[in-house]
């Protein structure tokens, strides 16, 4: 359902190459909201690093890990925040009274030059060399998400450098999250998801993820029904369309809708305890005052525009209130 696409014949590759990429990326986030890429540049050795990372981080204390809480508020998250803080389930529903517990931790990091939402840092010796590393993979995930920009520029028609020069400088934020295992019957109750269906609110995310599984993606051909995206190994780089990208196209691109739950090979068991998961996604950005109604190519008096006018970050800060509320 989702396709694999090598990077390297749009980086490295003649005209036509980079023409057939930019090509299949648009179809696979038109049809399917995502696609899996090889080749991205991010090696092995380093993915299975910012995994050691991640593990060294929420293997801390509580007390430790809330030395750098997020304060909740309508801003971009900085730091950690605890077990069952969001209700994502309130983006696809904002006026349920119970919201879906998500089962997950995570630490939020953005640019090392923000100093408009500055990033917070653990200071425990156990930790040093954390900070340096995740501000590489913080600039590194902003290079592979321009020349996909690139890509989807060829690929829609637009000018060189319009949707690029709406990222720059970017408002992109490095997640690392942690589901803690969970019994299964808990899972069943109605009450609980690791992450309830949603969509992203930037451009494109990337996403990586260890072996246990649950990712699902939402199969559009039967919608609410959701199709599992199987780990092979961590250097595998799942892209999807965001809310951002849906909106400047007009809808012609759809977010990608995507949950996690019971992995794929658990389901038919009972009493268990499913294992705790880890992932990493850097989400993609819009500069945070640009606009993200829809470009002008993409509006016509047949298709009139879908969204309103609207900043990147007045549209961040209507999706965190639902978050944390």
């Amino acid at each position: 359902m989702v396709p694999t696409l090598d990077l390297s014949l749009f980086t490295t590759g003649d005209e036509q190459l980079r023409q057939q990429f930019a090509d299949e990326l648009l179809a696979g986030l038109v049809d399917t909201g995502f696609v899996k890429i090889i080749n991205h540049g991010l090696e092995k050795k380093r993915l299975d690093e910012v995994f050691r990372w991640s593990k060294e981080f929420f293997h801390q204390p509580v007390e430790a890990k809330n030395e750098v809480a997020n304060v909740i508020g309508p801003k971009p998250v900085r730091g950690y925040s605890g077990v069952s803080v969001e209700y994502v389930s309130r983006l696809v529903d904002a006026e349920t009274s119970k919201p879906i517990t998500d089962s997950k931790e995570h630490f939020d990091l953005g640019s090392a030059n923000d100093s408009e939402f500055p990033n917070q840092w653990p200071q425990s010796p156990e930790l040093q060399g954390f900070r340096p590393f995740m501000e590489r993979l913080h600039e590194d995930g902003n290079a592979i998400c321009l020349t996909l920009l690139e890509a989807l520029e060829i690929s829609l028609g637009l000018k060189p450098e319009s949707l690029k020069e709406r990222s720059i400088p970017n408002a992109a934020d490095l997640r690392l999250t942690h589901y803690p295992e969970i019994a299964i019957k808990e899972m069943r109750s109605g009450r609980t998801s690791r992450i309830a269906p949603h969509s992203d609110w930037g451009i494109i995310t990337l996403l990586f993820q260890d072996s246990t599984g649950g990712l699902e993606v939402e199969d559009r051909t039967r919608p609410g029904t959701f199709i599992p995206i199987e780990p092979n190994d961590t250097t595998e780089m799942i892209v999807n369309a965001g809310d951002t990208l849906m909106r400047w196209t007009n809808g012609k691109v759809v977010a990608g809708i995507h949950q996690v739950t019971v992995p794929e090979g658990l389901k038919k068991m009972d009493e268990i305890i499913i294992p705790e998961r880890y992932s990493v996604a850097h989400l993609f950005k819009a500069q945070r005052q640009v606009s993200i109604a829809p470009l002008s190519q993409f509006v016509t008096a047949s298709e009139p525009a879908k969204y309103p006018e609207m900043s990147a970050l007045q549209y961040h800060r209507q999706v965190q209130n639902l978050l944390f509320t």
